[in-house]
């Protein structure tokens, strides 16, 4: 059985490229391999020391430096992937240079081998001489990096079993935090919920009081800032002229052309701090161009350990790639369900929505009423003034339209010139009051076309449901074109 000595290791000093003999660990749990790898080195004049799983690999590396580890994969206790990212995520340790030899020889096996870490994958099946090759040349690059300097040991003297269970518990720290923030995107599709549920979950990694996310998109700019603690407004504003100038200091474009930024803020109460201070950025690029950023401001930010700045970048990225799924995820369903053109809801959402209201309506009284709007003589605006300029026109009368009605309802483009309103709990007389409004607002509104003013009006048909004749959504579809029929039969610019 492996013994872990409790006492203080004494430190030493290794020179990379020193006169002498290079040392050379390797670790492999077949004892037969083992030999064959430790003759192999010995015989090109390598001092060799061997271990028997990677938990021995790590103690003997720790207790006396060396030039070079050789991991076998498969290994009891810890394998060659947990050693070498241990090994590689150590400070004292990192730049010794590790080679990963075993008989996995798949594709996945090569990625992770260098995921990890590793200087080179290779596999046992190659030639003895190629192997030593491989080594001689790891070795020497490991050499040129350094430029023959010294490496000293950690100075803080550690029992190695103690030092192994930190690694072990910060790379556990480090993967969960990663993997909740993954979590979020799977559990969460709402681009506010998603945003304020990641920047809680990065304050486990930084104990930030305000932080952002920016997200470039073509020439505009989206800011989204989550206040983890009151702060008062000078420090907000501080913060986003401090975001603005890291971003263009990273920006290789053109200047914006439109910049948002939405606050969201914790509870009320008196301000933590009233002054900016800790900035630090974490640039998001995408090749050459830069995709976005992470920003996070705190007077503990200030004291925020340089090791700690690694793995922060990590978090950052992960975070950024979330939040922009669901950034993105949102978008495309926004464009599923709005007409292009006018940015109200499209019939296909409007068909859906006009079924489920229909469904409730036995839930709560007041029934549903449908309104079906046409905007008059609009073939005339086509042909006088052009396509162009009828889309203009549906743009601008979908806005006042959109302006005119409440909040609990909804406003779709129907088709062509026809606009459909959805009004839940509504009664026929309500309905038709609502109508009446909406008729008056667009008669009023001064529309213009190339600086001219231009009269536009509409008809609309209401309708009811429940009534006697009026049992399904399509019945009322029907019943409301019919009643828009009668308006525009009756003279238009008004309600049928």
């Amino acid at each position: 059985m492996l013994r872990f000595f409790p006492r203080p290791i004494n430190c030493r000093v290794l020179v990379y490229g020193a006169p002498g003999v290079q040392r050379v660990l390797i670790a492999d749990d077949n004892t037969l391999v083992l030999r064959m790898i430790e003759k192999l080195l010995s015989g090109a004049g390598f001092e060799v020391t061997t271990a028997r799983d990677g938990m021995e690999a790590v103690e003997k590396v720790f207790a006396d430096p060396v030039d070079l580890v050789v991991l076998d994969v498969n290994m009891p206790r810890m394998n060659g992937y947990q050693t070498c990212r241990l090994l590689k995520n150590e400070e004292a340790t990192k730049h010794i240079p590790v080679v990963i030899l075993t008989g996995n020889d798949q594709a996945g096996d090569r990625f992770w081998g260098l995921e990890i870490g590793a200087d080179r994958y290779v596999t046992k099946g190659a030639e003895p001489q190629k192997i030593l090759q491989v080594l001689k040349e790891v070795m020497a690059e490991a050499a040129k990096r350094t430029k023959g300097g010294p490496r000293e040991r950690p100075k803080a003297s550690a029992d190695v079993l103690a030092r192994v269970n930190d690694l072990l518990d910060r790379q556990l720290y480090e993967m969960t935090i990663l993997s909740e923030i993954g979590r979020v995107t799977r559990s969460v599709s709402e681009l506010d919920q998603t945003f304020t549920s990641v920047m809680t979950l990065v304050t486990r990694a930084a104990d930030y009081t305000i932080g952002a996310m920016a997200f470039v998109d073509g020439e505009e700019l989206e800011i989204l800032i989550a206040l983890q603690r009151p702060c008062a407004t000078q420090v907000v504003d501080a913060f986003k002229a401090k975001l603005l100038e890291a971003v263009a200091h990273e920006w290789k474009g053109a200047p914006f052309t439109r910049v948002r930024a939405r606050v969201f803020t914790p509870k009320v109460g008196d301000p933590d701090e009233k002054e900016l201070q800790g900035f630090t950025a974490f640039p998001i690029p995408t090749g050459d161009s830069l995709r976005g950023m992470v920003a996070l401001a705190g007077k503990t930010m200030a004291r925020t350990a340089a090791e700690n700045r690694a793995f922060l970048e990590t978090v950052a990225n992960q975070a950024h790639i979330v939040t922009e799924s669901s950034r993105m995820l949102q978008r495309l369903a926004h464009l599923a369900a709005h007409d292009s053109l006018t940015e109200v809801v499209n019939r296909r959402y409007l068909e859906e929505m006009l079924r489920k209201e229909c469904d409730r309506v036995g839930r709560y009284a007041g029934g549903l009423s449908l309104l079906i709007i046409d905007v008059d003589h609009f073939k005339n605006v086509n042909d006088e003034r052009g396509h162009l300029a009828g889309d203009l026109v549906l743009r601008d009368v979908a806005r006042v339209l959109k302006d005119g009605i409440r909040t609990v309802d909804t406003l779709g483009r129907y088709g062509g010139e026809e606009f459909m309103a959805i009004l839940p709990q509504t009664e026929i007389d309500d309905a038709r009051l609502l109508a009446e409004r909406l008729r008056s607002a667009v008669e009023t509104h001064a529309f213009k076309l190339s600086g001219k003013p231009l009269s536009i009006t509409v008809s609309i048909g209401v309708a009811h449901y429940p009534e006697e004749s009026i049992a399904s959504a399509e019945d009322l579809v029907r019943a409301s074109d019919q009643a828009l029929y009668r308006a525009k039969q009756a003279g238009r610019n008004r309600i049928g």
